[in-house]
């Protein structure tokens, strides 16, 4: 049975008026294509509360995860709160800020103030930018422990992790913090190569900005990803309603309160169209909450992402790019531009990438026009034809993946698993195959690359199937 709306929420529904012309907010409209870190928002490490006390400096959460016992301790330094409220919006920021930036080895964003406060979607003020300072200094200033819920992308197990939410934030005017200033973040060493091992979901983030307030979105952020824990989105998601309170860090372990401080969120997830239904189920402390959410949006175009991955990009940041910029003319104006680019092609993925993120550069490049082939005499030996140069392509890829040792090229195995969502469909003893057969050098690993990346389109299943076919005995 559903409440009816606060006026409050009647109110952050309300259509946005521009010019005369209303923009609906349904799913899909205004879509802003971002990206999450999955284990920091499945921990739920910032609490959901906008406010908390000032002796708020510590939590523990102990609980039990497919047959593990997960606890994860959050300790402020003196003179801090724990991390709360608009910290998980400028940490959403700064994920998909260091995403854009391609990822950095160092794990280092450098940014303006002013770009963080938009990244995070809030207003450019001098409030904000008090707001943003004291939230960078909660996240450098806490640390957590967390004891058997870090999924470790590069070795596919949980493990244990410590690490303060920010390592290390340092700005050219300290005592200002203001638009003028230059910041230089610096994520954890364990969220950084998570994110670069690709262990991220998609987050819309027009949506997620558009939320009313904070507690909103941090109950969107925790629930999106206990949605793609699995590797791929689920239509259902229940959870035991005291230990989802206690995740979102609701001060209360009273059932009727837990749900009245959670019904703003459910009401206006519900309206927006993100959940279809919550379905109580129980009594008391044994009440459980099934979420169940409305269809996740398109993948990327098939055809295209095969089209990148052959000039020479990985399918991880085609795939990307693709989500970011689904407009098909801009990519197929960028295969003609690269089809026809006379240098010859060192790194042919960053070539192209470039070519995609910074068109304006290859303005100059003369087309061949849509459907005509060039004439065989017309060709150079230094342009070589299409099919070989695919070949090139691969095979220069190939051998950077040879040279490298067996945990690395598990590593990268790993990364192309996760982004063709194969992993979910493989069982936890072929997983194990898997992990042994890689670093015992028992298989070739080019040839199971080969079998993922190949026929891109192909139903994850059956790409499952045909990996686990590989896998010795």
């Amino acid at each position: 049975m559903s409440l009816p709306l606060t006026r409050k929420v009647k109110k952050a529904l309300q259509p946005r008026v521009a010019s005369g012309v209303v923009v609906p907010l349904g799913p899909g409209a205004g879509r802003q294509n971002g990206h999450d870190e999955l284990n920091v928002a499945r921990l739920s490490l910032i609490s959901a509360q906008s406010r908390v006390p000032a002796d708020y400096t510590s939590w523990t959460r102990t609980y039990q995860a497919s047959g593990r016992t997960v606890t994860v301790t959050c300790t402020a330094i003196t003179g801090q709160v724990v991390p709360h409220g608009l910290d998980n919006d400028v940490m959403v920021a700064i994920i998909n800020l260091y995403l854009e930036d391609g990822c950095p080895e160092d794990g280092t964003v450098r940014v303006s103030m002013h770009r963080l406060l938009q990244a995070a979607g809030l207003n450019v003020s001098a409030h904000y930018y008090r707001e943003v300072r004291s939230c960078l200094r909660r996240l450098q200033s806490t640390s957590y422990q967390i004891v058997q819920g870090w999924w470790a992308q590069g070795k596919q197990r949980h493990v244990d992790a410590t690490f303060n939410y920010l390592w290390k934030v340092t700005a050219t005017r300290e005592d200002e913090y203001d638009a003028g200033s230059a910041l230089e973040i610096r994520l954890p060493d364990e969220v950084a190569r998570s994110i670069r091992d690709g262990y991220v979901k998609p987050l819309d983030l027009g949506l997620y900005h558009d939320l009313s307030s904070p507690p909103v979105r941090a109950v969107y952020r925790v629930l999106d990803a206990l949605r793609w824990d699995s590797g791929s989105a689920q239509d259902r998601v229940t959870v035991n309603l005291l230990e989802w309170g206690e995740r979102l860090s609701i001060y209360s372990t009273e059932p009727d309160k837990i749900r009245r401080v959670l019904q703003p969120a459910h009401e206006e997830l519900t309206e927006r169209g993100i959940l279809l239904a919550v379905e109580v189920e129980g009594r008391g402390k044994t009440q459980n909450l099934t979420y169940v959410f409305s269809s996740v949006g398109e993948l990327p175009d098939p055809e295209l992402l095969k089209a990148l991955t052959r000039r020479g990009m990985y399918p991880a940041v085609a795939g990307k790019y693709l989500i970011d910029h689904p407009d098909p003319q801009a990519v197929q104006l960028a295969l003609r531009r690269f089809d026809a680019y006379p240098s010859k092609k060192q790194n042919a993925g960053a070539l192209l990438r470039d070519m995609l993120v910074n068109p304006e550069r290859y303005a100059e490049v003369n087309l061949m026009p849509v459907g005509i082939e060039a004439r065989p005499e017309t060709r150079t030996r230094q342009t070589p034809q299409p099919e070989d140069e695919h070949a090139s392509v691969e095979m220069k890829q190939l051998e950077e993946l040879q040279a490298l040792s067996p945990e690395k090229q598990l590593a990268r195995l790993e990364h192309h698993l996760s982004f063709a969502r194969v992993t979910p469909h493989l069982s936890v003893i072929d997983r194990d195959r898997l992990r042994r057969a890689v670093l015992e050098q028992q298989i070739p690993v080019v040839q199971l690359i080969r079998t993922i990346v190949r026929n891109i389109g192909q139903d994850p299943v059956e790409k499952a199937a045909a990996v686990a076919a590989l896998l010795p005995d």
